[in-house]
């Protein structure tokens, strides 16, 4: 049970962490728009692109770490 547990605990740091580097890839986006980067720029594009692979990352990891807890605390009752 403590294995589960330290891989619950393991799996919230790494979406913690995903969940900021999301965050910096938003606001590195937020940042083109107000200096005013064309949206067709490459500059634009590829934050933008980047943004949306760890946007998915970010989910994929998600649903594990979810999964993972519901099956913790179905071991647990």
């Amino acid at each position: 049970m403590d294995s589960e547990k330290d891989l619950l605990i393991a799996s919230a740091a790494r979406l913690y962490s995903m969940g900021v580097d999301l965050e910096a890839a938003r606001e590195r986006l937020r940042q083109l728009v107000a200096r005013g980067v064309p949206y067709e720029s490459d500059e634009m594009r590829q934050a933008y692109l980047d943004f949306k692979e760890l946007d998915r990352q970010w989910k994929a990891l998600e649903k594990q770490h979810l999964e993972l807890r519901e099956e913790v605390v179905k071991k647990k009752e």
